[in-house]
């Protein structure tokens, strides 16, 4: 058990006891252990999807859906910033422009209901989503540019996991 057992690029911010992130009930809750990043294109893994009504899930992407782009171009522009070396100076994880919590709205719409409850699946989303947060973190405290490009990589490859 370990916040990077599973994956040797998870946050090292993580706190043991999943008390620093947005969603304390993820993927690392359950099984103790990080998620792997999902391969564009890949269908490997997860290896389903759990069933839940069109109509809850398209209600959810016309809600979340473009609050949730939003954040994502806030996420990858932070790379003109860390380059013109403003990285510390970045807002911090919890600013609403990375709408992080919709983010965890839209996965509980397209993952969750009152059928399933709270599935592996979703677990697994909001590992991604906290592995965002904690990598905003990260490039707000890192010591370098370097460290930060690499938190802001991360944080890119938890975003690509979490759409596929």
């Amino acid at each position: 058990v370990g916040v990077t057992v599973g994956n040797s690029e998870a946050s090292l911010s993580r706190k043991q006891d999943n008390s620093n992130v947005l969603f304390s009930q993820d993927n690392y809750f359950k099984f103790g252990t990080a998620a792997p990043w999902i391969e564009p294109d890949s269908v490997e893994f997860p290896k389903s999807m759990p069933f839940v009504l069109s109509q809850q899930r398209y209600d959810a992407l016309k809600k979340y859906g473009d609050r949730v782009k939003t954040g994502i171009q806030a996420v990858t522009s932070l790379e003109d910033t860390i380059k013109a070396g403003g990285f510390a100076s970045i807002p911090g994880p919890d600013d609403p422009i990375y709408a992080l919590r919709p983010f965890g709205l839209l996965a509980n719409g397209f993952m969750g209901s009152e059928n399933t409850g709270t599935t592996n699946e979703l677990l697994l989303a909001r590992w991604y989503i906290n592995e965002i947060y904690l990598r905003i973190g990260d490039i707000r405290n890192a010591s370098s540019e370097v460290e930060s490009l690499a938190a802001l990589n991360a944080a890119k490859k938890s975003i690509n996991s979490y759409l596929a």
